[in-house]
């Protein structure tokens, strides 16, 4: 289990660039016992209770987040919707990202966006039975209730296949994790054009830096410095910072919290962005 660190580790570690005034987490799970898993899925799950997310916000100082339902939990958003009611039971605003079959009805929906969720996620192959030639289905449920839809996909060149279809969306789309990036492609990646087109020709289009460590398997976290700064200098007020905790699916350990916002950190040229892209950003497009 990952423990919080300390408000002087914190401090120690951040130094001035931190607290953020009014930080949004806009991407984290949590992993409760005793809510079901899916018959088919990529994990199993580390334990990461509530608690131990509720203890790192209050080190950090974050009173908002969007909890995300997990992929190995399938169809069923109970433990999401468990966390929702416990965060705000605790003194934080949270908003959900559900996982929704293309054929649900108006009435289980319509419970889901009471209990404080807004959005849908599709995945390139870990939720089974649902992967992204279900984007069209899904879409057309979330429209009536203004939900977003937030995709994930496993390798960056997708994204250009799907760009025709991501660009007649009749809702707004997070790109969540932006996939693999394979070679010496960097920023100029095809799926990362496919992506800053999207962006560039749909205005209510947003993106989650909550996994950018991800991108290129074979190189350090911090080589994607350039793609981050490309993506802030451009998109200023359509990039969210997201935590990712608990860093789920990864092998080889999760990456220290501390240091992947210290990046990010690092990589935002000034105050009015960080301000952007930590708080003021995942506000707006969540409501929170």
């Amino acid at each position: 289990m990952r423990l919080a660190p300390s408000a002087e580790e914190v401090q120690a570690r951040l130094g001035d660039a931190w607290p953020i005034s009014g930080a949004v987490d806009c991407h984290a799970h949590v992993f409760e016992r005793g809510f079901p898993l899916a018959a088919v899925r990529a994990f199993d799950p580390l334990p990461y209770p509530l608690e131990y997310y509720l203890a790192w916000t209050q080190a950090l100082g974050i009173r908002r987040c969007v909890q995300v339902n997990a992929s190995c939990y399938g169809l069923d958003n109970s433990v999401t919707r468990y966390a929702l009611d416990e965060c705000r039971a605790n003194g934080v605003a949270a908003r959900g990202v559900a996982t929704i079959h293309p054929e649900i009805g108006y009435v289980e929906l319509e419970k889901l966006a009471r209990g404080g969720f807004v959005g849908a996620r599709l995945m390139t192959s870990r939720i089974g039975g649902l992967g992204l030639e279900a984007f069209e289905e899904v879409a057309k449920r979330c429209l009536p209730h203004r939900w977003h839809v937030e995709i994930n996909v496993d390798a960056c060149e997708e994204w250009v296949v799907l760009e025709p279809r991501l660009a007649k969306s009749p809702v707004p789309v997070v790109f969540e994790h932006l996939g693999r990036i394979e070679g010496e492609q960097g920023a100029n990646a095809p799926g990362l054009c496919a992506v800053l087109r999207l962006l560039d020709k749909r205005p209510d289009f947003v993106l989650k830096l909550s996994s950018f460590y991800r991108l290129l398997p074979n190189a350090g976290f911090k080589d994607v410095a350039p793609i981050v700064k490309l993506f802030a200098r451009d998109f200023p007020d359509r990039l969210m910072w997201g935590s990712n905790l608990p860093h789920p699916g990864l092998s080889g350990g999760a990456p220290d919290d501390l240091e992947l916002i210290g990046a990010a950190l690092e990589w935002l040229p000034d105050s009015v962005a960080r301000q952007r892209v930590f708080a003021d950003n995942a506000e707006r497009f969540y409501g929170l």
